[in-house]
């Protein structure tokens, strides 16, 4: 820890050496030791937690790096991700994340999805819009499934698409796509291309 007040022009010979190799070592380690009399400017590298600070003629200021000088612009998570530009998404946990906007490309969603007072809308070409598969089990579960939770007027789905004879409106195939059961043609024809069974009672059905 060396005076930085010495060596004076008055500083006794044999004490000298030793007030300028205190000094060396203060400036070499950047204040290991405190400091007695640091002039303002002085530097300081703090070990725990790890930082700078600069002597004011008073006291010892935290520095800030900057961005160009390789640091983050601010001492704070939110300011060092608003002068790196990464927006209010750097600072959200993992398990609440807002997002208001944007484009989402190529992810994959686990688990329970909600969408509360809006509209889902799909854009795809070429290609399919919507692919649902059911859970490899036998518990009756639907890949695709639509219903509602309160009694009214709305409808559970409504297919609106199609616009000459060979735009399917809605299909039904088996997994393998070798069997067509059901077909609304664009020009709302309904086809039935394999067999059409109809129901007349408990346990009777009309030939096949």
């Amino acid at each position: 820890m060396a005076d930085w007040s010495n060596p004076k022009i008055t500083s006794n010979y044999l004490i000298f050496v030793d007030e300028v190799k205190d000094r060396d070592f203060d400036a070499i380690t950047l204040q290991k030791n405190a400091l007695v009399n640091p002039p303002t400017g002085a530097i300081k590298l703090v070990r725990a937690p790890v930082k700078l600070q600069e002597w004011n003629g008073s006291a010892f200021v935290d520095l800030v790096l900057s961005v160009a000088g390789g640091g983050t612009g601010s001492s704070t998570p939110a300011g060092a991700g608003a002068a790196l530009g990464l927006g209010t998404m750097s600072v959200q946990n993992a398990n609440a994340v807002a997002i208001s906007g944007g484009t989402i490309t190529g992810v994959s969603l686990h688990g329970n999805i909600g969408l509360h007072s809006g509209t889902l809308s799909i854009y795809q070409s070429p290609g399919h819009a919507i692919v649902a598969y059911g859970p490899n089990t036998t518990a009756g579960y639907a890949g695709f499934f639509v219903g509602g939770t309160v009694a009214g007027s709305s409808y559970g789905l409504i297919v609106q698409a199609g616009f000459i004879k060979s735009d399917y409106s809605f299909q039904v195939r088996n997994q393998t796509s070798t069997l067509e059961g059901f077909r609304i043609r664009g020009d709302m024809v309904v086809l039935c291309p394999n067999y059409l069974v109809i129901p007349v009672g408990a346990n009777r059905w009309a030939p096949a």
